[in-house]
């Protein structure tokens, strides 16, 4: 098979944090005409209910997902560019045939948080502890 394209790696790297966002992603993405609350998408992805809010403030705030807030946020696929939305597109598709190449990258990813979190715990030991 051909290796995932720059463009789709370069997305999954900067963009997307877990597999459930990628599916919460490619839902909406096959339905770009509906809009979806958090509890509808969390029911259509079998998750937790508490899960999607926080994630899918995130895709807002990088120009993938429009945000109504509300009591129940109601989100749609909003691309901020034509480019944007290409490798989206690019990417439902490539994660239909290689599903498990793509959860490969997401899982490779640098996990500075949990690096930095960990760090936090690492032994250390003083200069006069010998």
């Amino acid at each position: 098979p051909e290796p995932i394209s720059k463009s789709v790696a370069a997305f999954l790297t900067e963009h997307i944090d877990s597999v459930v966002e990628l599916e919460a992603l490619l839902l909406l993405h096959a339905n770009p005409m509906r809009s979806w609350s958090a509890s509808e998408i969390a029911r259509e992805l079998r998750i937790d209910r508490s899960w999607p809010q926080t994630e899918l403030q995130g895709l807002c705030n990088r120009g993938i997902l429009n945000c109504q807030s509300g009591a129940d946020p109601i989100y749609t696929y909003a691309p901020k560019s034509p480019e944007l939305d290409a490798v989206i597109r690019e990417l439902a598709g490539v994660y239909a045939d290689r599903r498990v190449s793509v959860i490969g990258l997401i899982f490779s990813k640098p996990v500075d948080k949990l690096k930095s979190f960990g760090e936090a715990f690492r032994f250390r030991k003083d200069p006069g502890d010998g």
